[in-house]
C-alpha cells in the first residue's frame, strides 16, 4: 500500500514491473512523455541530462510495449492514461495501445499546439510542424472516472438581448435589445458581468422538443409579447417568446482561475496552453522536450481528484510530479541518471514553497508536504 510520494531514480522498466506486483491497480492517472524517436542524439541540449533519442522503430515499440503492459496493470479501474508525442511514433503507439488497452477504451487523440514558426525556424519539407499529440485511454471506458472542463472564449455577439426586469415574473418580462439597454458600452463586458440578463433567440425544432414545448410554441407565436414558461421535471425550465426559446448567456459563463469569463466546451485540439518561457520553469533548466505545469494540470483535472495517486514513468524534469503536489495529487515519478537529481531539486523547491512559477499562482501553493528519494538496484532502496 502507498504511504508517500515517490521520486525513483533508475531504469523504469525494472521498477514498472516492481510496482505493478506490489501496488497493482492503485494508480488513478499514468502521463508519460516518452522519448519521441526523433533520430537525434541527445532530445535536451543541456549537458546534465540529455540522451539518446534514435532508435530503430520496431525496437523503441517493443521497449515501450514492454513498459505499457506494466503501466496497464497500476491502472485502478477508473484510471486513465495519456502519452504524449510528436509525429514520428504517435500511429504506431496508437496501434499497440489498442492492443493493450483495448480499442474500445480509446478516449480521444488530443493535438496539442506547442510551436510557432520564426523566421530562425529550420525549413524543411512539407509543412512546420507545430503540434504535438496526447492519446488519452482509459483502462475501462465504463468505468472511467473524467470530469468535463470548459475553457475561456471571446464573448458570443449572438447574444444581443437584454431582459430589463429579472426580478418580475417571466409573464411580465420585458425585452429589449442590449444597444439599447446600454448605448455606448463595451457589450461584451455586459455579456460576462450580467450574462443572467443577456439572451437570444433559438429555434424550436418540433421534431426533437417534447410535446409541452412544441404545444407552447404555437401560443408563443400567438403572443409574441409575451414570455411564457414550460416546465419541466427534473429539467430546468424553458422560457419562449415569439415562437422561440429564450436562451440566457449566464450557462456559458464561468468563473475560470479567479477570472469571470465567457467560456466554451474543452475540445481535443489545444492551442491555449502558452509554451513560451517554459526552459526555466521550476528552476530546471531544459530547453527542449520540457512540459509546461498548465498542460499536466489539464491532463490531470480531466481524470483525478485531490488525493488520487498520479504516475510519470519518464519524470524528465518533474513537472508531472510538480503540478500533481501544487494539486494536492500525490504521485510517483521514475527517471534514471543526472535527471533525476534535477527532479529531485525541482520539487524540494515546491515542497519548500520556493518555486512561483508555472501553476503555483493559479493553485495558490505556498509549500507544503514531502516525497521520499529512493534508488532502484534490484530492489527499491531509500536514499534519504
Amino acid at each position: 500500500m502507498l504511504s508517500q510520494n515517490m521520486l525513483i531514480e533508475g531504469d523504469n522498466l525494472p521498477v514498472l514491473q516492481d510496482l505493478s506486483r506490489t501496488i497493482r491497480g492503485q494508480i488513478q492517472c499514468i502521463y508519460i512523455d516518452p522519448p519521441y524517436n526523433t533520430g537525434a542524439n541527445t532530445r535536451a541540449n543541456q549537458q546534465s541530462a540529455g540522451y539518446t533519442d534514435r532508435f530503430e522503430s520496431g525496437a523503441w515499440l517493443s521497449q515501450m510495449k514492454v513498459r505499457l503492459k506494466a503501466m496497464h496493470e497500476l491502472l485502478g479501474e477508473e484510471g486513465s492514461l495519456f502519452v504524449q508525442l510528436d509525429d514520428n511514433e504517435v500511429d504506431y503507439m496508437k496501434i499497440a495501445l489498442d492492443e493493450i488497452f483495448g480499442r474500445e477504451n480509446f478516449v480521444n487523440r488530443i493535438v496539442v499546439h506547442v510551436r510557432a514558426p520564426s523566421s530562425f525556424s529550420t525549413v524543411n519539407k512539407g509543412l512546420f510542424k507545430s503540434s504535438e499529440y496526447l492519446l488519452w485511454y482509459a483502462k475501462d471506458k465504463k468505468r472511467f472516472k473524467h470530469f468535463s472542463m470548459r475553457v475561456p472564449r471571446k464573448p458570443d455577439p449572438a447574444y444581443r438581448l437584454w431582459l430589463e426586469n429579472p426580478e418580475d415574473s417571466p409573464e411580465d418580462w420585458r425585452i429589449c435589445t442590449l444597444n439599447e439597454a446600454h448605448p455606448n458600452a463595451d457589450l461584451n463586458r455586459i455579456r460576462v458581468q450580467h450574462a443572467n440578463q443577456v439572451c437570444r433567440l433559438a429555434p424550436i425544432s418540433e421534431s426533437k422538443a417534447g410535446k409541452a414545448t412544441v404545444e407552447a410554441k404555437a401560443r408563443s407565436k400567438a403572443q409574441p409579447d409575451k414570455v411564457l414558461v414550460v416546465t419541466r421535471e427534473q429539467h430546468a425550465p424553458q422560457y419562449l417568446l415569439r415562437g422561440n426559446q429564450l436562451i440566457f448567456y449566464n450557462k456559458q459563463v464561468q468563473e475560470l482561475d479567479g477570472q469571470l469569463c465567457a467560456t466554451a466546451p474543452l475540445t481535443n485540439i489545444w492551442t491555449d496552453i502558452s509554451w513560451e518561457g517554459i526552459a526555466k520553469e521550476g528552476g530546471v533548466v531544459y530547453k527542449t522536450g520540457k512540459k509546461p505545469e498548465r498542460l499536466l494540470r489539464r491532463c490531470l483535472d480531466l481524470c483525478t481528484e485531490e488525493g488520487d495517486w498520479v504516475l510519470d514513468a519518464f519524470l524528465g524534469s518533474g513537472s508531472t510530479a510538480a503540478a500533481a503536489h501544487k494539486m494536492g495529487r500525490r504521485w510517483i515519478g521514475i527517471e534514471a541518471g543526472k535527471a533525476s537529481l534535477l527532479a529531485k531539486a525541482r520539487l524540494e523547491g515546491v515542497c519548500a514553497g520556493e518555486d512561483p512559477s508555472g501553476i503555483s499562482k493559479i493553485t495558490r501553493w505556498k509549500g507544503g508536504g514531502h516525497f521520499g528519494f529512493y534508488q532502484w538496484d534490484d530492489g527499491l532502496r531509500s536514499v534519504e
